[in-house]
This record gives structure tokens, C-alpha cells and sequence, in this order.
């Protein structure tokens, strides 16, 4: 019994699976397929795109093309962005979706092919960004990427969440052009494709290792898995030989011409008066018509009197052949009469006479004048050759061309000017459609809009827009003037006008807005871009809004000491330290000279001391020359809409200029170290002899019994006394020959140079006056200001001895040292015109002496 349960449940458990079995291979059995909808990215190259007439076109196309023969199944491919199509692909409005990755989450919706491509997922990046080397360095970057792309899982899970979505592969590229993305992720063929079509492709790099590599794949949704196997066996059809010449056809397409890069013009503008000129050479042209036609018409009138008169003539000559056969049978029946009527007769012939040698000259009068207007006629016509001649010359110089279109036929024909612009030649289908071809995708269909707007309302054709030469592919802009023609009937017939190419002047134009709202040395936002920004973002949505103002510590020290050309780097380097510390949305620009301000929308106090944190740590980093980055911020947030902008921005300013009390100073005196440290790495002599008249002059302080504090002020004096001449050219200062009038006019400046930069440090007001005067003379002949006798402090008097004593008995660059005899001559000489009399005795006895004596002593 219980051997006949074993086999009883036996026998139900094989018959279960018998069904089982049977019931799989019923649904897993492949359909009946006669027909496949299958959707794809339309934005990604060169798998699927869509040409510049809108059709799909890609590797993958020809895949399911060749898949459509192999088979004999109609397959319609469907192109949309590709979350749209992911989303169609979910709702089940097509049975196949193509280049799709894998992941977990798919993976729960579709069933999947094997793959058939891998693709690499890279990081491009602005070529002026440094350090992006993997996934982690991207952390505090806005990362692009395409909406439900894997990409965005992958940034995720590593912790990047700043990242911006787009529809298209295109609109990233797009953003990057304008300047709204920096950064991006995306597959390397399309990304690269897209750089290369806008021209961006020497503005980014990319990560030398991969983000990931994806697997492309074909998928159906699950619960569908009877197509599958009729997808794999209609893909296994195709030979390896012809998915390479798919690949080759289109892998090999990355330099095709059809990307053309565009690049920018000069502008000429002179339209106008071309135009006025070929006006005016049109109404001189039919005015010179009409008069050469009143003219011929005036000579026909006159040819047409000349033989009207000889009718009159012959019909005369009749009447007096008449008359004279009357007269002579007359005179033979009446001689008396015959000679009283002779002399009547002899008058009458010698009227005849008279009258034919009118009617000569008159023929000789008009054939004068007909030769003096062929004549004019001649050079009338010479005249209109050249100006022809010259209106096609001022053409080419206008880059100016004329063209007419029959309206009915759509034809065309242009000037040689005009077929040179657009880059064409003859051959060239002078047809709507060859024009549509000139004209830049992005403009065509409002070209054909515009125009057909022109036929309906038969206004005036102006209209500015963009081709891309055929010739050279090089893009231009172009502005045509026209105007409708009609016929009789009032219809219009064509459209007749002149295009000239304005490349130049838009670029120009380009310039000049750009311009207008940036600071010309620093490449930041101007006053007036500022003032506009401000009154835009001052709305409640932008709360809390900061405001911060910020000034360059020792600007005018450092353009006094160094020039101009220094302090202009030290600027840029600024704004290159606010550009990388401050956000992509915040506004920063140049208020003029050493002063900055930024914008922080939607940003609280503690968010501003973090910016600000970031641009010092960035400014510490970064020097110009041997000079350290310093600036002075004070900030101001708007909270609330009853506050006044401009009073936050005074308190701000305010704030500033409290911090730069205390920062400004400490700045000023590591700006003098640096000045006198460039110094001497210019000229090592200058150091030597700056130290040598500090002892010469604390020697003197001692000798003259100062107290130690004026003392110790006479040493500072002597070591800084010739600081001004950092800014002085190290050609001069190292000469070896004698200096020229201008060289010594250079070097005179060198006190007042001195002045500048020490009257900026607090606490040696007095030490710049000593050194503006260093050079002044007792008799008041010396510079800058000629001061003379006890107008010279006595500091001033002591300096210029120990300065010139030192230069006699050192070694210079075109002399060697004098001895200490002819030293202390020349001082004796000098003493009462260049040097105070009394302090240069007491300079020989009491400090050259006492020198003297302990080398002696000494050796």
C-alpha cells in the first residue's frame, strides 16, 4: 500500500512537469513576426542622428536596414530624444529599443541582447580646468549630463549630485558653445562629434581614463520574449564583413567637410553709399536714354523736313519748267512783253539761285550736326562702359552683388559679385533650392518664411541672415534689400534687389556689446553692467542677496614702484583669484582702478564668509613676480525688500574700507621689503652702496651727538635712500659708459619715485621727505624742488655728502674707485655750493678720520 503512494505521487509529479515543459515552449515559441517598431536617440552620433535635412542616419539605421532584407520583416525605426523614447518604450509603443545600456533597474523592465558595441563614458572639461583626472576630482564642479542617461547613476553613487540634465546629447555641446556648461559627461563618439561640428573642439579636453564603459544593447520589454530570438537570429545573418563597412562608413565620416568650423570676420560698412551710387548711376543711365532718344528723334524730324524740302524743290522745279515753256511760248507770241518780263524772269532765277544754295547749306549744317552727335553719342557711351565697369569694381570692394528671381519659376540669377560671395559658380542650380542649400540650417526655414511673407504683403525685402559658402564652407552673414515687381495685373512677377555681405560689420557689432558691458583689462563686468545686474536681482526671489566690495591692497605702491604694466598683471591675477572662488551665477566686476564687487544671489553671511575663505586661500597661492596677492572685502546682505540696495552697498563699502585700515598697512610694508629686495637683485652695487652711506650716516649722527632715535632714523634713511630707483630702466643703472641727457633725466627721477612709494607706509612720512630731497644742494641748484641753505632738513644735508663721498670712493660701472685724497678734495671744493660747510668738516674730521684710523690701527 505504501509502495502504491510512492508511485501514485510519482506519477502526478512527472505528469506536472510534462505540462510544465510543453507550456514553456508554447510561450516561448517565436512569434509570427511580420512587422517591428523600434525607437531610438535621435541625438547620438554616429549611432543615430539626424541629417540637415532631418532624416535618421547612423550605423544603427543601416544595421536594421540590413537586418529588413536578411529578414524580410518590415522594420520602421523611430527617432526622439532619448528620454522620451526610453518613456515610449515603457509604455509599450514600440517592441524593440536600440543603444541602450544595461543596468539593474532596466533590467527589472526589458530583456536584453547581447551587447554589440562598447562605448567609453568620459569627463570633458574646459581646457583652462586642471586636475580632473578621475570621478572624485569633479566633486564641486556643475556636472552636464543628458536626462536618464547611466551616467547620472554613476556620478551619484560617487557623491557628485550638482548636476545639470539635458534632453540632447546636442544641448549639452550647445550649452558648453555658450558658455553655460564648463564641464560635461558623455559617450566620447557623439561628445566629440558635436565638438567638432561648433567648432569647441580646441576649448576641451577629456579625462585620460575612462568615467565607465557602457555595452550597447537592443532590448524588448519583458513579457515579449518571443521577439528576441528572431532579433538575435536576424542580426546573426549579417556577415561580419558587412558590419565593418558599416563601421567604415561611418567611423570614417569625423572629418567629413559637412562640419565646418565657424570663425569670425572685419567688418566693412558702406552699404549705403554703394548703394546711393549704383542708385545714382541708374537715374544718370535712363536720364542719358531718354536724352540720346529726343535727340534721335530730333534728327529723324530734321531728316524728315530735309526731304519734305526737296519734294517742295522738285515739285517747285516743275512749276518752273511749266512756267518757263509758258513764258518761252509767250515771249514767241508776244517779244514785247518777253523782254520787259526778262529782267523779271532774272530776278526770279536768281531767287532759285539763292534758295537752292540755302537748301546746300542746310544739308551741310545737318550732317555736321548728325556727325557731333554720333560723336556724343560715342562718348556717352564710353562714359556708361566705365561707370559699369566701376559699379562692378565698387561692388567687389562692398562685397555687394545684384540678383533678380522670377516669382513663378523660382529662378535666379546673380551678378558675378554675387555668385563670388556665396562661393558658387555657374554649375551652381540657380534654383529656390540651390539658395535653400547656401543658407545656414539654423536659417532656412525663417528665409522661406520671410520670403513669403514679402510675396503676400509685396513689402520692401530687408532682411539679414546666415550662409555657409559652398566653396570653402566658410560661414557669413548676409543683408538683402529688394523689392517686389508686378505686371500689369497686378501680380507679382519677381523679386529683384542686391545682397551684400555684412560679416564684418556683425562681428564688430559682437565686439562692441561685449565691450560695453566688460572691463577691457580684466575681462570682468563693467560699472555699467554692475549697476544693471543689481537693479535685476533686487527681487524677493533672489533673498538673501550679498553684496561685496573689494579692494586691492597696495595698488598704487606697487604701480609706482614697478609700473604700470605690473600693476595691470597684478589685476588680472586678481580677477582670475575672484573668478575661480566665487561661483558660476555670481557677478563679479571691476568698478574702476583697485576696486571690485560681487554679487551673491541666494547666499546668507555664512555662505559669503566661505566664498571669501576660497578666494584668500586662492590668493595666497598666487603671485605676481615676488609681490603676494592682497585685497581688502567688506559685505552687506539684503534680507528683506523694505531695504535700501544703495545703503547696503555704502555699508559694505564702509565695511571695506575698515578692514583696509588694518590690513592696507601690513601690505605697504611687505610691499617695501619686496621693492628693496628687487632693487638689489637688479643691481648688487646698489646694495653694497646702500648699506655703506647707512653706517656713513649713523657715523655722522654719532659725531654730530643725535640722539639715538634720530640716529637710528639717519641709518633708515641712508639704506633706503635710493629706493626709487626699482622703477629706474637696469640698462641705465648698469651702463658702463657715460649717460645721455635723456638717460640722466630718467635717473633724476629716482627721489621722487622714492617719495611715492614710502609717503604710502605709515609711520615714514619724514624718511620720504629726507629722500625726496637727497638730491637737492646747499646753493639751491640740485632736484627736484631747489631748496637751498637751512630749507634743506639736516638729515637731507647729511645724506648727500655720505651719498656722494661713497660714489667717489667705490667702483662704478664707468669708472674705478678715487682715492680717499681726491674724495675729500672734491667734498672741500664742493663744500658752501653742494654741500652744507660746516657738516662737511665735521664729515673729514670726525667720521673720514676716525675710518682712516682704525684701518690703521687695525692693519
Amino acid at each position: 500500500m505504501k509502495n502504491r503512494c510512492h508511485n501514485y505521487y510519482l506519477v502526478w509529479i512527472l505528469s506536472l512537469a510534462f505540462l510544465l515543459i510543453n507550456t514553456t515552449n508554447v510561450i516561448a515559441s517565436p512569434p509570427d513576426i511580420k512587422t517591428l517598431s523600434v525607437v531610438v536617440d535621435d541625438n547620438y552620433p554616429p549611432y543615430a542622428f539626424r541629417d540637415s535635412l532631418g532624416n535618421l542616419q547612423g550605423i544603427t539605421i543601416d544595421q536594421w536596414k540590413l537586418f529588413e532584407q536578411k529578414t524580410g520583416i518590415k522594420v520602421t525605426v523611430t527617432g526622439m530624444a532619448w528620454s522620451k523614447a526610453y518613456e515610449s518604450m515603457r509604455k509599450g509603443d514600440f517592441d524593440v529599443i536600440d543603444t541602450i545600456s544595461y543596468n539593474v533597474d532596466r533590467g527589472k523592465i526589458f530583456d536584453f541582447s547581447k551587447s554589440y558595441a562598447s562605448i567609453d563614458i568620459q569627463v570633458f572639461f574646459q581646457k583652462n580646468i586642471s586636475g580632473i583626472t578621475d570621478v572624485n576630482s569633479l566633486k564641486g564642479f556643475t556636472v552636464a549630463a543628458e536626462k536618464g542617461d547611466n551616467s547620472i547613476n554613476v556620478l551619484k553613487k560617487h557623491g557628485i549630485t550638482d548636476i545639470e540634465e539635458y534632453d540632447t546629447a546636442e544641448a549639452i555641446v550647445q550649452a558648453a558653445k555658450d558658455h553655460k556648461v564648463v564641464m560635461f559627461v558623455m559617450e566620447q563618439p557623439p561628445a566629440l562629434y558635436y565638438l567638432y561640428k561648433m567648432g569647441l573642439q580646441d576649448n576641451f579636453n577629456y579625462s585620460s581614463s575612462s568615467l565607465f564603459t557602457d555595452q550597447l544593447h537592443r532590448a524588448i520589454k519583458k513579457g515579449h520574449s518571443g521577439y528576441m530570438p528572431t532579433i538575435n537570429d536576424g542580426f546573426a545573418k549579417i556577415s561580419e564583413s558587412e558590419y565593418q563597412a558599416i563601421d567604415e562608413k561611418w567611423f570614417g565620416l569625423t572629418n567629413a567637410p559637412f562640419y565646418e568650423h565657424p570663425s569670425f570676420r572685419v567688418v566693412l560698412i558702406i552699404g549705403v553709399a554703394v548703394f546711393l551710387l549704383a542708385f545714382l548711376l541708374f537715374i544718370w543711365n535712363r536720364t542719358l536714354k531718354r536724352m540720346v532718344k529726343q535727340k534721335t528723334s530730333e534728327l529723324w524730324i530734321a531728316l524728315r523736313a530735309k526731304e519734305q524740302v526737296e519734294a517742295e524743290i522738285r515739285t517747285l522745279n516743275a512749276e518752273l519748267e511749266s512756267r518757263v515753256i509758258e513764258r518761252t511760248v509767250q515771249l514767241e507770241d508776244i517779244n514785247s512783253e518777253l523782254e520787259e518780263s526778262n529782267e523779271m524772269l532774272e530776278e526770279e532765277i536768281v531767287k532759285r539761285e539763292k534758295f537752292e544754295e540755302d537748301i546746300r547749306k542746310l544739308n551741310e549744317e545737318l550732317e555736321d550736326k548728325i556727325k557731333l552727335r554720333t560723336m556724343q553719342l560715342d562718348k556717352l557711351n564710353t562714359v556708361l562702359e566705365q561707370h559699369i565697369a566701376l559699379l562692378r569694381e565698387s561692388q567687389k570692394v562692398a562685397r555687394l552683388g545684384s540678383f533678380f528671381m522670377d516669382l513663378k519659376t523660382r529662378e535666379w540669377k546673380g551678378s558675378p559679385e554675387l555668385d563670388e560671395i556665396h562661393g558658387i559658380d555657374t554649375t551652381y542650380p540657380h534654383t529656390m533650392e540651390g539658395w535653400l542649400g547656401i543658407i545656414h540650417p539654423d536659417w532656412r526655414t525663417r528665409f522661406s518664411n520671410y520670403l513669403s511673407q514679402v510675396e503676400t504683403t509685396q513689402q520692401r525685402f530687408d532682411y539679414e541672415y546666415k550662409i555657409i559658402r559652398i566653396q570653402d564652407g566658410e560661414e557669413r552673414w548676409m543683408h538683402g534689400l529688394g523689392k517686389i515687381e508686378m505686371n500689369h495685373q497686378t501680380n507679382t512677377v519677381r523679386l529683384i534687389g542686391m545682397i551684400q555681405d555684412v560679416t564684418d560689420r556683425k562681428r564688430t557689432e559682437e565686439e562692441i556689446i561685449y565691450l560695453s558691458f566688460h572691463d577691457q583689462l580684466t575681462g570682468l563686468y563693467n560699472r555699467r553692467f554692475f549697476e544693471e545686474e543689481l537693479r535685476r536681482l533686487d527681487v524677493s526671489r533672489n533673498y538673501p542677496l550679498t553684496i561685496v566690495m573689494a579692494d586691492v591692497n597696495g595698488l598704487k605702491l606697487i604701480n609706482d614702484s614697478f609700473g604700470h604694466a605690473i600693476g595691470d598683471e597684478f589685476l588680472k591675477n586678481i580677477a582670475k583669484v575672484l573668478r575661480k572662488g566665487c561661483r558660476k551665477d555670481d557677478i563679479i566686476a571691476r568698478l574702476g582702478g583697485d576696486e571690485f564687487v560681487i554679487l551673491l544671489p541666494n547666499t546668507d553671511a555664512a555662505q559669503t564668509e566661505q566664498i571669501l575663505e576660497r578666494i584668500n586661500a586662492l590668493a595666497v597661492k598666487e603671485r605676481v613676480g615676488s609681490i603676494d596677492l592682497s585685497i581688502s572685502y567688506g559685505y552687506e546682505t539684503k534680507c528683506y525688500e523694505k531695504e535700501d540696495i544703495h545703503e547696503l552697498l555704502k555699508k559694505a563699502e564702509d565695511y571695506m574700507y575698515k578692514r583696509k585700515l588694518f590690513e592696507g598697512p601690513s601690505m605697504r610694508g611687505k610691499t617695501i621689503n619686496t621693492i628693496i629686495k628687487t632693487l638689489h637683485e637688479k643691481n648688487k652695487r646698489e646694495e653694497q652702496h646702500s648699506h655703506r652711506v647707512s653706517t656713513l650716516c649713523q657715523s655722522m649722527g654719532e659725531a654730530l651727538g643725535l640722539p639715538e632715535g634720530q640716529i637710528q632714523e639717519l641709518k633708515s634713511v641712508g639704506l633706503l635712500h635710493d629706493i626709487g630707483k626699482v622703477a629706474i630702466d637696469e640698462n641705465i643703472l648698469n651702463k658702463p659708459g657715460r649717460l645721455t641727457n635723456d638717460e640722466m633725466e630718467e635717473i633724476k627721477r629716482h627721489p621722487e619715485i622714492g617719495y611715492r612709494i614710502l609717503s604710502t607706509v605709515s609711520g615714514m612720512a619724514e624718511i620720504a621727505e629726507y629722500v625726496l630731497a637727497h638730491h637737492e644742494r646747499w646753493d639751491g641748484l640740485g632736484y627736484p624742488k631747489g631748496l637751498k641753505g637751512n630749507e634743506l632738513p639736516i638729515q637731507t644735508r647729511i645724506i648727500a655728502i655720505a651719498d656722494a663721498y661713497d660714489a667717489m670712493t667705490s667702483s662704478r660701472s664707468y669708472r674705478n674707485a678715487l682715492p680717499e685724497e681726491v674724495a675729500i678734495k672734491e667734498l672741500l671744493k664742493n663744500a658752501g655750493t653742494q654741500f652744507d660747510p660746516d657738516l662737511v668738516k665735521i664729515f673729514i674730521d670726525k667720521v673720514i678720520y676716525f675710518q682712516c684710523r682704525d684701518r690703521y690701527d687695525v692693519s
